[in-house]
């Protein structure tokens, strides 16, 4: 895990993470995820193929990777699908995406639906279609860094990662 901590507001401690098992590289200057008391702010993720770096091709796998790399980041924090709070969704044709968007979703996250916002926006970085940021609860210290045994127990309604 690669990260950093600081002292925030009332003596929070801020940690960031730029680095998950799993997931490729930031594609910039920029981390992951933010912890804050108990709050999880995760950045935009979009369906980057870890072993090349870019954006895969059909839109139903690049939201298979958002998934995966979301419910990666959730593991490594000690969260599930179930503590996430809110997301933003931007997609590039609000026609064609918002259907496998809805879907994804709901298969990601089950019955225990956060708040979303979807917005269309002209471009994504890469070309890429999707991007999805969240906002979670940490339930439990984060810092577990995705062990394994926890897994199981973290599982959302339809397994830890999406399928």
């Amino acid at each position: 895990m690669s990260s950093s901590a600081e002292s925030g507001l009332q003596g929070e401690r801020i940690e960031r993470t730029r680095s998950v098992d799993g997931l490729p590289e930031p594609t910039g200057p920029y981390s992951w995820a933010v912890t804050w008391g108990r709050l999880l702010c995760i950045s935009g993720l979009r369906g980057i193929d870890p072993a090349t770096g870019v954006p895969v091709e059909r839109d139903d796998d690049r939201l298979r990777l958002i998934f995966d790399h979301l419910g990666r980041i959730l593991c490594h924090h000690g969260c599930s699908s179930r503590d996430v709070l809110a997301t933003r969704v931007y997609v590039t044709d609000m026609a064609r995406l918002r259907p496998p968007v809805n879907d994804a979703y709901q298969r990601f996250f089950g019955p225990d639906l956060p708040t979303r916002t979807i917005v269309e926006v002209s471009a994504l970085n890469q070309g890429d279609s999707v991007e999805i940021e969240a906002v979670a609860a940490l339930r439990s210290c984060p810092g577990n860094d995705g062990d394994a045994e926890l897994a199981g127990d973290l599982a959302g309604p339809y397994g830890l990662f999406f399928v």
